[in-house]
């Protein structure tokens, strides 16, 4: 029996370890991609649903 007490409680604090590892990650937010108030230049994608299918454009 003591070896499921000792089981139970090492998954436990691998749950809380995992749920906290979570949350600060969560807060940091993301790292990459343009800031707020950067310029995107223009860039070109093939589209493939609606009335442009089949056409690429040319976003701006």
């Amino acid at each position: 029996m003591r070896l499921r007490s000792s089981h139970a409680w090492g998954l436990a604090v691998l749950a809380v370890s995992a749920m906290g590892a979570a949350a600060v990650l969560q807060a940091q937010g993301p790292d990459s991609g343009p800031k707020i108030g950067d310029v995107v230049n223009a860039f070109d994608v093939y589209d493939v649903t609606g009335p442009n299918k089949g056409n690429e454009l040319c976003y701006r």
